[in-house]
C-alpha cells in the first residue's frame, strides 16, 4: 500500500477556491484581513452572505464550512432560555445537528443571543470537489430545517433571519 501524499494548506486553498469558482456566486478571500487580526486562521473564504471557508492554523489535516445565522436584534427577546419555545427550539436543532453530523453553537453577545454558527470540515486526505460539496450540502440543509425550527416555535420571528443565498440551497441548485 503506498503512502497518501498530504496536502499543504495552500494547496487546500487552491482546491476549495476552485470548488467554490465553479458555483458562480460571489466570494471573497479574507485570508490577509484574518491573519492580520487571528494567527490561528491560514486562510479564509467569504462566500455570498454568510459562509466561512476557512484552514484552521491549529488543524493541518483540514478545512471547516461554516455557516453563520445572525438574529436581529428585535427577536433576541425571543432568544432566552427563560422562553419555553427556546428550549424545544435548541432542543430541536442539536437533535438535526447530531443525526446530520454536524456541529452547532450559538454565538452570543453579552446576554443575548445573537447567532447560531452550523459548520463540519473535510479532512484534506478526502479533500475533493464532490466530497467538499456534499459537505456544503449537508451544512446548508441543516440550515434549512434550523430555519424552519425558529420559524415553527417563533412565530414573530423575522423574516430577516434567514442565511441568505448561500446556504438554504446546495452548490448545484
Amino acid at each position: 500500500m503506498g503512502s497518501i501524499m498530504t496536502k499543504t494548506s495552500e494547496q487546500m486553498k487552491s482546491l476549495v477556491e476552485g470548488f467554490i469558482r465553479i458555483t458562480k456566486i460571489k466570494y471573497e478571500d479574507q485570508s490577509l484581513i484574518v491573519r492580520s487580526k487571528n494567527k490561528n486562521i491560514d486562510w479564509q473564504f467569504h462566500v455570498g452572505d454568510n459562509v466561512i471557508v476557512s484552514k484552521s492554523a491549529n488543524r493541518e489535516d483540514r478545512i471547516h464550512i461554516n455557516v453563520n445565522m445572525r438574529f436581529m436584534p428585535e427577536d433576541t427577546k425571543f432568544l432566552t432560555t427563560t422562553n419555553p419555545a427556546f428550549t424545544k427550539a435548541a432542543f430541536e436543532i442539536s437533535e438535526i445537528c447530531t443525526i446530520c453530523s454536524v456541529g452547532h453553537q450559538w454565538v452570543n453577545a453579552g446576554n443575548e443571543v445573537a447567532g447560531l454558527a452550523v459548520f463540519s470540515h473535510v479532512d484534506e486526505e478526502v479533500l475533493d470537489r464532490v466530497t467538499f460539496h456534499n459537505t456544503w450540502d449537508n451544512v446548508a440543509r441543516v440550515v434549512g430545517h434550523v430555519q424552519r425550527v425558529l420559524r415553527a416555535n417563533f412565530t414573530g420571528l423575522s423574516k430577516n433571519t434567514a442565511s441568505g443565498d448561500t446556504s438554504g440551497k446546495s452548490f448545484y441548485g
